[in-house]
């Protein structure tokens, strides 16, 4: 039987499991929004549509909400999450917002692409 201390301790651990999993969430639901709005808009773009339609702004604006106060995103960014705008310029908006929410990370010095040694 556990006692006081071991249902306290147990408490304790499943408290901070939360918190970890809810902070993971908090980083990566919107990654997984705008990777996955990236996609209808490429769709979008590729059928020719060259305004985006009203039907999206529920995903936008679920977006927005995620990204209120993220570090790196201005207001000024977040505003042009919107309908009406033309696809192109809001697929450049969702890559320029992924890159401050989840930006490539090199070494110092790494070299992205390498020529082939010539013998």
């Amino acid at each position: 039987m556990i006692g006081p201390l071991g249902t306290a301790n147990h408490e304790i651990r499943e408290a901070e499991r939360r918190d970890r999993e809810r902070r993971r969430a908090r980083l990566t639901e919107p990654r997984r929004l705008t990777d996955q709005l990236l996609g209808r808009l490429e769709e979008l773009n590729l059928d020719g549509v060259p305004i985006v339609p009203g039907s999206y702004d529920p995903g936008l604006a679920e977006i927005r909400s995620h990204l209120v106060g993220w570090p790196g995103i201005g207001t000024r960014l977040l505003q042009r999450l919107h309908s009406g705008t033309r696809t192109a310029e809001l697929i450049e908006t969702v890559f320029t917002i992924q890159e401050v929410i989840a930006p490539s990370v090199l070494p110092a010095g790494a070299v992205i692409f390498e020529e082939p040694d010539l013998v």
